[in-house]
């Protein structure tokens, strides 16, 4: 199979809005569901137009190899980026909960004075007492979050999502596993 330069560049040159479509594709979705809806629609028309232009670039010539995996590899490349731009701009929220098997006085109190809307719920566990206290947080303020909440976290089993920021100092009869 001979491949021309021509082909070489096409594909490179597909491969490349394929980039760019998806990583947009990827950043509106998170403002969507923020419901940023200017901006939103303002980088689905960027997306939709560089993405018709790659599918017009990739259906002009013959579907070869090179063309085809310049698209394949453009939204394999899009995706990481995207994925990569959102977290460095730090998009979305996050729900944080924080559990405590003693409650730790001055936690809940430090984090609302700090002005985090919290939801606390005052249970108890084979182990005693404990405290769940719940926030839903952009991604920018939980370092603030975390950082107001410092002095007491090596008491708590503490989740950003569903990934645990630390092991839970509990014995497996206080209901949380490690």
């Amino acid at each position: 199979m001979d491949v021309s330069l021509q082909d070489l560049g096409a594909a490179a040159l597909i491969a490349a809005l394929r980039t760019i479509d998806v990583c947009l594709g990827t950043i509106r979705t998170v403002y969507t569901v923020e419901g940023r809806r200017r901006l939103s629609a303002l980088l689905g028309f960027l997306e939709a137009v560089t993405f018709i232009t790659a599918v017009g670039i990739a259906l002009r010539g013959p579907m070869d190899l090179p063309r085809t995996m310049g698209y394949g590899a453009g939204f394999a490349i899009g995706t990481a980026l995207g994925i990569t731009v959102v977290r460095a701009l730090k998009l979305g929220s996050v729900s944080v909960r924080i559990v405590s098997p003693r409650g730790p006085i001055g936690l809940a109190e430090a984090l609302e004075d700090a002005g985090f809307p919290l939801t606390i719920f005052d249970g108890s566990s084979r182990s005693g007492p404990i405290r769940l206290i719940m926030a839903i947080v952009s991604k920018r303020e939980l370092p603030r979050l975390l950082g107001v909440a410092k002095p007491w976290l090596e008491q708590c089993f503490v989740t950003v999502g569903d990934e645990p920021l630390s092991l839970s100092p509990f014995p497996p009869a206080a209901g949380i596993r490690k």
